[in-house]
């Protein structure tokens, strides 16, 4: 690498850019540890496509948006270089279609899990300091996204249609944990239930109207830990009106309440922790709605009773990183749409990509953009050296900063 790039970046050793780039060469030696899943009943040896190299060309495809679909794969497979790296010969349109059968996709999850481990700590909000720190590492902003098959694989089986529930550390802008599901309405994959399997302590569970839940309140609290919940605006009991502070009015602040929500239905148990409920001015952007009238106003229940208002309102802001994250991981780095009808081959195809989005941060030390994603796969496309990669993530850094 080159002086220069070298004098610019002045993080510590193991959370530069060149630390990163090189992880993105060393993820396949990662991967490699896949190959004996699903040859258990193998005992011929007549298992030609492993799992170790279907998910190195999922992700290989994820890198290069020409190659995302089975035969575009399935030319990647061809090529001598990329049978090097991954170990094995070419793979078959059918074998990438049907060998999904016998692959478990919790393993490549125990991968996200350890690679997203091994992530440096953020050094920065992304408030610019207005919530402090101890609070920020606690904030994991909460939604769901529907996924969709290719429309040949559609066309073919019928409707092929997923959910992921995601949830985002807001702090580093980085997966914390996913689960996938059918997109369809109530039981199991209702995205109430899914966040009440994966509660966690110590969180700030960010969450939208589709959350609202009095049952679900009181789970997360019993977890240990706390919500900043958007509901749709109905009457409550007030138990207690404050007064407004300067500093909450300029946030857009209008009331500032403790009230009593009651029973969701008469088989749930009323809630029994402290809610409080604030109302401020909606700013900033937001998601265009269809099945409500549109509001002005924001209506907020938190558990969060003693923060001043303000932060309340700086928190619950924050939810429109995960709506970002959606949009990076759908149209940016190809994940809208699916390359198998089966789950556990929707399920790698995901993780896969959880995994590319961990090792761009990895590779820029922050969140990664369209701009920051194009470099990268110039780089491993051979268009891009080293330093010319560190160089332009460094300036898109800046410009990232002066914005």
């Amino acid at each position: 690498m080159g002086t220069n790039a070298q004098q610019q970046d002045t993080r510590p050793p193991g959370q530069g850019p060149l630390q990163g780039v090189k992880f993105l060469k060393q993820i396949f030696h990662l991967l490699k540890r896949l190959a004996p899943a699903g040859c258990e009943r193998d005992t011929a040896g007549n298992r030609r496509l492993l799992y170790s190299q279907y998910a190195s060309l999922i992700l290989l495809g994820l890198f290069n948006p020409t190659m995302q679909s089975l035969r575009g794969l399935s030319e990647l497979s061809r090529l001598k270089k990329v049978q090097k790296i991954l170990g094995g010969g070419k793979a078959s349109i059918g074998s990438l279609s049907e060998s999904v059968r016998v692959f478990d996709p919790a393993l490549l999850e125990d991968i996200f899990h350890e690679l997203r481990a091994s992530l440096p700590d953020a050094t920065a909000s992304p408030t610019g300091g207005l919530i402090p720190q101890e609070l920020m590492q606690r904030l994991q902003a909460v939604d769901g996204s529907a996924l969709r098959a290719l429309p040949q694989i559609v066309h073919a089986i019928g409707e092929g249609k997923w959910r992921l529930h995601l949830q985002l550390e807001v702090q580093r802008n980085l997966p914390a944990q996913a689960r996938l599901t059918r997109d369809e309405i109530g039981g199991e994959a209702d995205e109430r239930n899914v966040l009440a399997g994966m509660l966690q302590s110590r969180r700030i569970y960010i969450l939208d109207r589709g959350y609202e839940r009095y049952h679900l309140m009181q789970q997360i609290v019993t977890a240990q830990s706390d919500y900043v919940l958007r509901v749709q605006t109905r009457s409550l009991r007030v138990m207690e009106s404050r007064p407004l502070s300067a500093e909450a009015t300029t946030a857009g602040i209008l009331s500032d309440d403790l009230v009593q929500p009651g029973k969701s239905r008469p088989e749930v148990a009323a809630v029994t922790h402290p809610v409080r409920r604030i109302i401020l001015t909606e700013t900033g952007p937001r998601r265009r709605r269809t099945d409500r009238p549109a509001s002005s106003q924001v209506v907020l229940l938190t558990s969060l009773t003693e923060l001043p208002a303000e932060l309340i309102a700086a928190i619950y802001r924050l939810r429109w990183s995960i709506e970002l994250f959606f949009k990076f991981f759908k149209h940016v780095l190809g994940c809208r749409q699916l390359l198998s009808h089966r789950d556990p081959g929707v399920a790698i195809q995901i993780y896969c990509g959880l995994i590319a989005a961990l090792l761009l941060s990895l590779a820029s030390g922050q969140s990664v953009g369209r701009r920051g994603f194009e470099l990268i796969c110039l780089f491993l496309q051979g268009w891009a050296d080293e330093e010319e990669l560190v160089a332009g993530l460094q300036r898109l850094t800046r410009a990232q900063k002066q914005n």
